[in-house]
């Protein structure tokens, strides 16, 4: 079934995002400084997402894996 692959699909991104989000925001210093301290001055012209922004997303994104997972149930319990 398309439908189930697009939900398998769906809540595997979700969840790496989520898992993303959540690390960045947990380790947003020390990301940030070996970024500069491996780049130096070139990432003086570079904005980055803010610890906040980390936040918003991974909850946002914790949203959409349970979306996902709702929705593969829904799936699963009606095609049986």
């Amino acid at each position: 079934m398309m439908i189930e692959l697009l939900g398998w699909i769906g809540l595997s991104a979700a969840f790496a995002m989520t898992i993303y989000h959540r690390y960045m925001y947990s380790n947003y210093e020390q990301v940030y400084q070996y970024i500069n301290k491996k780049y130096g001055d070139d990432t003086n012209n570079i904005e980055f997402p803010s610890k906040d922004d980390h936040l918003r997303d991974a909850k946002k994104y914790s949203y959409y894996t349970a979306f996902f997972a709702v929705v593969l149930i829904i799936i699963n319990m009606y095609f049986r």
